[in-house]
């Protein structure tokens, strides 16, 4: 009779592990499946042509020019899929620069912080951008701050260091580039951090410009219309090439 009690007691047990672990799983796969997706003409931008190959390494993007005078590598915004960067990628590489736009697990960059490493580790490019959108940002700043040695600027698109990544002392320049329409981003806390960033990082203010349009993937929830088109807000970030290679780096 025992016996019996504890082999039923046993069932209960491993039914009610079953029970919470499908509970678990179907909460992960809804929340990994809550996330913004690409627009049209981001999707229409990951294809071969115009002198621009279109690969992808895994779930990376990858768009490589003919003789890249250099390489960027794109961390996405947090739950934005690495998709709606396609258009700003091609962008950049027309302009001559190879460019990653990096996968996540769960659309979180801040879970591969280290994604970039294998790119700016290969031969053929010494001079790597590393550039990050919101969440993405913070993940840049982070892998910056790690591998001094491997990158030669850094780009934050609406955002900022964390508090535990002081960018103060390092020797390559800043970017940082927020729009006034922003209603995403946390002012005090971007103001905060401004104050981790080095004292000649270049802030870069885009009148009507608001937090989603450094990517195409629609108006993110709670920011503001921007008035500018996505277009024009990205072209913003294209026009720094020029000053980020030819002047500093070259």
């Amino acid at each position: 009779m025992e016996r019996k009690k504890n082999t039923a007691l046993k069932y209960r047990i491993l039914r009610l592990l079953l029970i919470l672990v499908i509970f678990a799983g179907t909460a992960l796969y809804i929340y990994g499946e809550d996330y913004y997706r690409p627009s049209a003409n981001a999707q229409a931008a990951m294809a071969t042509g115009e002198g621009i190959t279109f690969t992808r390494e895994g779930k990376d993007l990858v768009f490589t020019p003919e003789n890249p005078l250099g390489g960027v590598v794109i961390y996405p915004g947090g739950k934005v899929s690495e998709e709606a960067y396609a258009r700003l990628a091609r962008e950049i590489a027309r302009e001559g620069y190879k460019t990653v736009v990096v996968s996540a697990p769960l659309k979180l960059p801040i879970l591969r912080t280290n994604a970039a490493k294998r790119y700016v580790e290969e031969e053929g490019i010494e001079d790597w951008v590393i550039m990050g959108h919101s969440l993405g940002g913070v993940t840049a700043a982070r892998f910056a701050k790690k591998n001094p040695d491997k990158i030669r600027v850094l780009v934050l698109l609406a955002a900022y260091p964390d508090k535990s990544t002081d960018l103060g002392e390092v020797s390559f320049p800043v970017y940082s580039l927020v729009g006034t329409k922003d209603q995403i981003l946390d002012q005090a806390s971007y103001e905060e951090g401004l104050q981790r960033l080095p004292v000649e990082a270049k802030e870069i203010l885009i009148p009507g410009g608001n937090h989603s349009s450094f990517a195409n993937y629609g108006l993110q929830d709670g920011d503001a219309l921007a008035d500018l088109s996505y277009a024009e807000q990205q072209q913003v970030i294209l026009d720094l090439f020029p000053q980020i290679f030819d002047e500093i780096i070259r």
